[in-house]
């Protein structure tokens, strides 16, 4: 049976799955589905599981992905991984088990003094996910000085919830800290 698992370490779940294809990209485009379906069509008289995983799937690969789907070569199980649901077309999410693997992240410290221009835009660079900004933001709060900031790494949070641009939130925390130095 296809499966749908969403997650925050796509490693993890590769070495716990021990699939025999893996196709892992930063962008599933439409190249990356030709190759898949060279290798799902591949004949085998055993179980194949194929796992494909990408931070960002693009829509025409999205397409040529459900049509795999919706008629998937024999013997073979597609597992496909997410860091969010929402990234996926409804109609590939409905033909496949939705699974939540999350694991626990490690804490993500900032030295104060050590936040300049330069930082911010390198951490900027690294796309970081919601969760890891989070945990940037809880390690700020046990560093605020005082009320302001304190109110201001609360609200930061509280914009995440909202889907509030995630970049715009951690850059403005980490300049408000800039300043304070």
């Amino acid at each position: 049976m296809n499966k749908l698992i969403m997650t925050n370490d796509f490693e993890k779940i590769i070495n716990e799955i021990k699939p025999n294809e893996v196709f892992l990209k930063d962008e599933l485009k439409i190249e990356d589905i030709e190759e898949i379906k060279k290798v799902s069509f591949l004949t085998d008289k055993n179980k194949k599981t194929i796992l494909i995983a990408a931070n960002k799937y693009n829509i025409y690969a999205q397409n040529a992905l459900l049509k795999i789907l919706e008629e998937p070569p024999k013997n073979i199980e597609f597992i496909i991984l997410t860091k969010s649901k929402y990234n996926l077309l409804d109609t590939i999410r409905s033909r496949l088990i939705e699974e939540k693997k999350f694991f626990q992240q490690e804490e993500k410290s900032i030295k104060i003094d050590k936040i300049t221009n330069s930082f911010i835009l390198e951490l900027l660079k690294k796309d970081l996910e919601k969760d890891e900004i989070k945990l940037i933001l809880k390690d700020l709060l046990k560093k605020a000085k005082n009320e302001e900031e304190l109110k201001f790494i609360n609200d930061a949070l509280m914009m995440l919830e909202l889907n509030i641009d995630k970049k715009a939130v951690l850059s403005t925390a980490l300049l408000l800290f800039k300043e304070n130095i």
